[in-house]
């Protein structure tokens, strides 16, 4: 079986977080929109029934499946399956930044939510961002560039197409934001790599986490949010 102390620090503190923020889940249906690797449908599926869709299949070459859950090779079209109203919960992590038809996507995920269900969505938070160029990486340029607005790049899926919180609910106003968490707040401002994959400082450093992640004064400068939306009714 898949153990997440397998994956780099970083990544296993950032999942830990996320699901401890989505509490304890189980018999529900669950569709988790640019699955990636599988990692958190696969995590999901023990205790509920999972669909996954994932675009990019090369990212399913090492996927995780120790539970099972339907996977599906495809980008929001392979939604039309699906009736209204299908599933209990979507989980949707850092997938819009890399997309240019958020707002399709964003109607499409809300016809498939049952009214009394909801989104998890992760995104890139632009003023982390700035504070990771000016503090860690020491590139002005890129922060100043973040403040006049421009994108910015990862390594793996290439730009990063920032957009604020609030825009979600332009897009579709049939949703409303319920809750803002702050992600990975201090872990990249300590700069000790050994500290980084030790478990205790790691168990140290997530009850630090969470304790901030609903305090707006740190969430502002998090370099991920984890938003929680719902239906309007």
């Amino acid at each position: 079986m898949r153990d997440i102390k397998n994956l780099p620090a970083w990544e296993r503190l950032f999942k830990k977080i996320v699901w401890k923020q989505l509490g304890d889940i189980k018999d529900k249906y669950i569709l988790d929109f640019g699955s990636g690797e599988g990692i958190t449908a696969n995590y999901f599926a023990e205790k509920n029934c999972v669909v996954a869709v994932e675009p990019w299949e090369e990212m399913l070459k090492d996927a995780w499946t120790d539970n099972e859950y339907r996977q599906i090779i495809g980008d929001v079209n392979s939604l039309k399956e699906f009736e209204d109203n299908s599933f209990d919960i979507i989980i949707c992590h850092n997938v819009l930044d890399y997309i240019d038809d958020k707002e399709n996507v964003i109607r499409e995920l809300e016809r498939v939510l049952k009214p009394n269900g909801f989104i998890s969505l992760v995104k890139h938070n632009r003023n982390g961002r700035v504070m990771q160029m000016a503090v860690l990486l020491d590139d002005f340029d890129k922060a100043n560039a973040l403040l006049d607005g421009e994108n910015s790049t990862a390594s793996k899926f290439g730009a990063i197409r920032y957009y604020e919180d609030s825009q979600i609910e332009e897009w579709d106003s049939k949703v409303y934001i319920e809750k803002t968490y702050g992600i990975r707040t201090f872990w990249d401002l300590q700069q000790n790599q050994e500290k980084h994959s030790d478990e205790e400082w790691q168990d140290k450093m997530m009850d630090l986490e969470l304790r901030v992640s609903e305090i707006d004064d740190f969430t502002d400068i998090a370099f991920f949010h984890h938003l929680i939306i719902r239906k309007k009714r």
